[in-house]
């Protein structure tokens, strides 16, 4: 009998502990919820509305505005092996002419800085550039040497940027990308695409936990986020900053664009050129090479062949708990 009063006893503590627990979660939740709601109402509106009085822009719409020089910025900080077959795979894989690589690396990391130079032997367009101070710093650091290298760089060649795009060297870019960055300059000054990390199998849960999360911040709450409030976080990787934009940043801060001191320098920029009244946006622009009705069947269950082929920045993320 003892042990049954001590196993009710139990059970009632627990019953109550669960329901704390799931009030606790549906007051939490109530930002998701209000989210969803806005998010599917504005998507039945748009269907019923936009999309029917406008056709749907195809990719090929992307060739017809001139090239503009854009500027890819690729902080590298111990990437041997990683950050040379990066900037060879988009210097081989994107479709686009009118563009240089510029990898900032570090005096005390010798060995990126060779990966570096055997890329940049090969192709032109890919740039070295050695931070000022030893590594490792801050990414906004290494971002601001490079972005000073590509002004010198502007002098040299006698042609300025019309964008600026960040990107890691784990980065896989895809092959349209700068012209959905070409075809949106000057009008946008803060331009983010979608990132997604690369699926692995469903034993790798710290992997697929930033799928889920990239998932839904890069499927819904970026959009709601943008539809309420015009104001577009950029992920660090995949965004482009007009030459308007850049110029903005480097009179905020005295000559210096991104703030050294701040671990979350992508988020304080979106926040600084919006308050600045610059536009920003974040797109999601499929590219559907096969539209048929047997690539249509390869898809998964629920899948739509828009959704699953947006331009967007795929990487491999941290496998582990200890990386992540």
């Amino acid at each position: 009998m003892y042990l049954i009063d001590i196993a009710a006893s139990f059970l009632f503590v627990l019953k109550y502990i669960a329901i704390a627990i799931a009030i606790i979660i549906s007051i939490s939740s109530i930002d998701d919820l209000f989210i969803d709601i806005v998010y599917w109402v504005r998507r039945f509106i748009r269907a019923i509305t936009v999309y029917r009085q406008h056709p749907k822009m195809q990719y090929s719409t992307l060739f017809s505005v001139p090239e503009k020089p854009l500027a890819i910025m690729v902080p590298a900080w111990h990437e041997t092996g990683v950050i040379g077959k990066m900037a060879e795979l988009a210097a081989i894989t994107i479709d686009y002419e009118n563009y240089h690589i510029f990898v900032g690396t570090y005096p005390n990391d010798p060995e990126t800085q060779l990966d570096v130079d055997r890329v940049c032997a090969v192709f032109p367009n890919v740039h070295k550039v050695v931070c000022a101070r030893p590594g490792p710093t801050s990414k906004a650091d290494c971002l601001n040497n490079v972005l000073d290298a590509i002004l010198q760089f502007e002098l040299q060649a006698s042609l300025e940027f019309s964008g600026f795009i960040l990107h890691d060297s784990e980065d896989v870019v895809s092959p349209l990308e700068l012209r959905l960055f070409n075809f949106l300059l000057p009008k946008k000054d803060l331009i983010q695409i979608p990132v997604y990390p690369f699926e692995k199998g469903w034993m790798s849960f710290t992997s697929m936990h930033y799928l889920d999360e990239f998932a839904e911040l890069h499927g819904k709450d970026v959009v709601v986020r943008e539809a309420l409030s015009g104001q577009v976080p950029s992920a660090g990787v995949g965004t482009c900053f007009s030459r308007k934009a850049v110029l903005a940043l480097l009179e905020d801060g005295d000559g210096i664009a991104f703030d050294a001191q701040s671990l979350t320098e992508d988020y304080d920029i979106g926040f600084r050129l919006k308050a600045k009244g610059l536009k920003e946006v974040f797109v999601r622009f499929p590219v559907i090479f096969d539209g048929s009705k047997e690539a249509r069947k390869k898809l998964l269950r629920g899948q739509s062949i828009r959704d699953s082929n947006v331009i967007c920045v795929r990487e491999y993320f941290p496998d582990t708990l200890a990386t992540g």
